[in-house]
């Protein structure tokens, strides 16, 4: 990957600094994108302003058209260097601190009809901005949200809003509001300036976008975001709800807060019974849990579908037959809630369709459980919302097609059943069903980890030789750097005497660095030394004389070590032949008249600095994979695809002491795969792995109907 410079000192905080780069490469390429979008779109209004104005009704539209017409040129003059610098500022402002909140609901009202001048007293910096950033967030729904899930991790933020979105809409509006604001002219002109320029922005962006997600996954930044509900049901709902209200009605805006609040909904514990109309509304659920088709409310007649409750969304089927006019508001607004929330489940392509099926059977319980206790929605902790994680987690990390004859649906079903059969008013059975489906996932990863635990000890033998060798790699490095050593015995340091070095820190129980007091490692080193001096030219008499006076025991030492380290007597031999073609050429060199220094032939080479594996050197950056692979940890998921694009989900049951060896075993403890870090690594860089998205469903899909009703 290029490396970018900041254009300014940014000052960019630790927060994003393993993604620094990459965010402001994301940052100059969106800029420059909105400056080229922004330098047409001034020019085109500036044709449009000037027809408008040759055609206006009276000399005061004609005037006001005239500065509006200025006021664009004054921006146009210096789009590209105010947007650039000031599109940076708020960058900077949002990459230091991320913004998670937010109100509850933002106005959904347009802001400035086309072309149209606004009085200066009726603008509101704050709402222009908000509503015209939500204008643009509509015209790229799609992508802004898969932007923002990826500026959120490089941030190192579980979720941002779009306020918080260093490249995001709202940005991009403060920067050209701020531009807009510093020319000269009223309020309502420099407020229409920036609607039309928005306006013309809006249909760009989306593409911007697009490209700046493709530029994050070639630079494999969460290159599988996690697929998103399609958005829209929960605003409709609510939209008719309101229009619904009457005099005296709680406001719905209020209802949902409660909810969704969990110091509301712990203080809204009053029995559902006393709410009006609440208990008849129950019976009418009960009967349908029981499959009853005879059932009478408000005078309409209700019946789920014959085929079961399996079949899509029944509560949205309820709401279409005329449920929710028959009852309170409170509870209509449960309904509404319950409905959408399955929905998004429905939607979410990660859940097998079996699992799916299976949870779809459980609508009517969790409705009425919603009823009872609207502590459902605000505690992630209620023991049905945890059992209906548990089921989706368990499906979508099931390794192959999730099968009716499967153990894990098995189970399920059996749950669904026990619910089904016995929940009446009484919650305790959800966590009773809980507490079973936890004891089956529990035994069945212990199952799995006593299987790959079986490989474990072989895999730690594995780690130590490696690390062995690769301490003595790193002890070889200066000699096999050094090209006036013959190739033949360069090639045998490196293919023979590594081993021979890694066999004395093994011995010495010393794998992470070379051996402090091993006489085994000492004689090694000093062998090595004196091979290397015994090949290079002797260039003086007296080297000559001592060559040959020091080669029985260089011959000796290096078949000593060879022998210890139980180097075969063939290789021996063969290594020797060349040797003693390596030692005429030393000897054939041309005598200098000045001697040249002796080395001493015991005067070890340094050992050079180098890493071990699954070390990282002081001061290098880290790297997306570096990162993703230090985040693992026992009980991790990880989807691993194979060169036909099947993905096999694994669990990641063991890591070595130094973290260069990955055990991973499926779920149903079938296969284990040992994975070396170079190996995983390289597969995280290129796509072939990544970590399992573990948000729990029922968690996630209440946070993104939460987002749907703030937006």
């Amino acid at each position: 990957m290029t490396n970018l410079q900041p254009s300014r000192q940014t000052g960019a905080p630790d927060a994003f600094r393993p993604h620094q780069g990459v965010l402001l490469e994301c940052r100059d390429f969106v800029s420059q994108r909105v400056r080229e979008a922004l330098a047409r779109a001034v020019g085109d209004l500036g044709d449009e302003v000037q027809a408008r104005r040759i055609g206006a009704r009276n000399a005061e539209e004609a005037q006001k058209l005239i500065e509006l017409q200025a006021l664009l040129r004054g921006i146009g003059a210096d789009i590209d260097r105010a947007f650039s610098s000031g599109f940076e500022d708020q960058f900077q402002e949002r990459a230091k601190t991320s913004n998670v909140g937010g109100s509850f609901y933002e106005s959904e009202n347009g802001f400035f009809p086309e072309l149209s001048l606004v009085d200066e007293t009726e603008i509101d910096e704050t709402l222009a901005v908000k509503n015209l950033a939500t204008r643009l967030e509509r015209a790229c729904e799609a992508e802004n949200q898969d932007l923002q899930t990826r500026v959120a991790f490089m941030l190192g933020e579980s979720d941002i809003d779009n306020t918080a979105n260093p490249i995001g809409p709202t940005a991009i509006c403060e920067a050209l509001k701020n531009i807009c604001w510093s020319q000269e002219g009223t309020g309502g002109l420099r407020a229409t300036a920036l609607e039309l320029l928005i306006g013309r922005l809006a249909g760009e962006l989306s593409t911007v976008y697009h490209d700046v997600n493709a530029l994050l996954v070639a630079r494999r930044v969460m290159p599988n975001v996690r697929p998103r509900a399609k958005r829209g049901k929960a605003s409709q709902r609510m939209a008719v709800r309101k229009s619904a209200t009457l005099p005296g009605d709680p406001d719905p805006s209020d209802v949902v807060k409660q909810i969704f609040t969990a110091r509301a909904a712990a203080a809204d514990k009053a029995d559902w019974r006393q709410r009006a109309g609440t208990a008849d509304l129950m019976q009418l659920l009960d009967g349908l849990q029981q499959g009853r088709g005879d059932l009478q409310f408000g005078g309409q007649d209700f019946a789920l579908p014959a085929d079961g409750q399996a079949a899509g969304n029944v509560i949205s089927s309820l709401i279409e037959a005329g449920l929710s006019k028959q009852v309170s508001s409170v509870d209509g607004i449960v309904i509404d809630v319950v409905a959408t929330l399955f929905d998004y489940i429905f939607d979410d392509s990660r859940v097998p369709d079996a699992m799916k099926g299976l949870i779809g059977r459980l609508q009517i319980p969790v409705l009425k459980l919603a009823m009872m206790d609207h502590a459902f929605f605000s505690n992630r902790t209620h023991p049905a919302r945890r059992l209906i994680n548990s089921l989706a987690q368990a499906s979508v990390t099931w390794d192959g097609p999730l099968a009716e004859d499967s153990s894990l649906y098995r189970i399920a079903e059996g749950i669904v059943v026990r619910i089904q059969n016995q929940f009446a008013d009484d919650a305790s059975v959800f966590a009773g069903c809980l507490q079973e489906l936890e004891n089956y996932l529990v035994e069945q990863e212990r199952y799995a980890d006593a299987r790959a635990a079986t490989l474990t000890e072989r895999l730690k033998e594995r780690e130590r030789v490696d690390l062995a060798r690769q301490v003595g790699e790193d002890a070889m490095a200066a000699h096999l750097a050094n090209e006036e050593i013959p190739a033949a015995v360069r090639d045998f340091i490196r293919d023979t005497w590594t081993r021979v070095l890694a066999h004395a820190a093994l011995e010495s129980g010393a794998t992470a660095a070379p051996p402090a007091n091993s006489e085994r490692w000492t004689n090694a080193i000093s062998a090595v030394g004196e091979l290397v001096w015994s090949v290079v030219p002797k260039q003086s008499m007296e080297e000559r004389q001592r060559m040959v006076k020091q080669l029985p025991a260089i011959l000796r030492n290096l078949k000593a070590g060879m022998t210890g380290a139980g180097v075969d007597e063939a290789r021996q031999k063969a290594f020797f032949s060349e040797l003693v073609q390596c030692h005429a050429a030393a000897l054939k060199a041309p005598i200098t008249p000045a001697p040249a220094p002796v080395r001493p032939a015991s005067n070890a080479p340094a050992r050079p600095a180098g890493r071990l594996p699954g070390l990282q050197p002081v001061g290098e950056e880290p790297t997306p994979e570096m990162l993703e692979l230090d985040l693992l940890t026992r009980g991790s998921w990880v989807e691993l695809r194979d060169e036909s694009g099947d993905v096999r989900r694994v669990r990641l049951t063991w890591i070595s002491p130094a973290r260069t060896m990955y055990l991973f075993a499926n779920r149903q403890g079938q296969r284990a795969l040992a994975l070396t870090r170079a190996e995983l690594t390289r597969r995280f860089s290129n796509g072939e792995a990544s970590t399992a998205d573990q948000e729990p469903l029922l968690d996630r899909v209440v946070d993104d109907v939460l987002d749907e009703l703030r937006s």
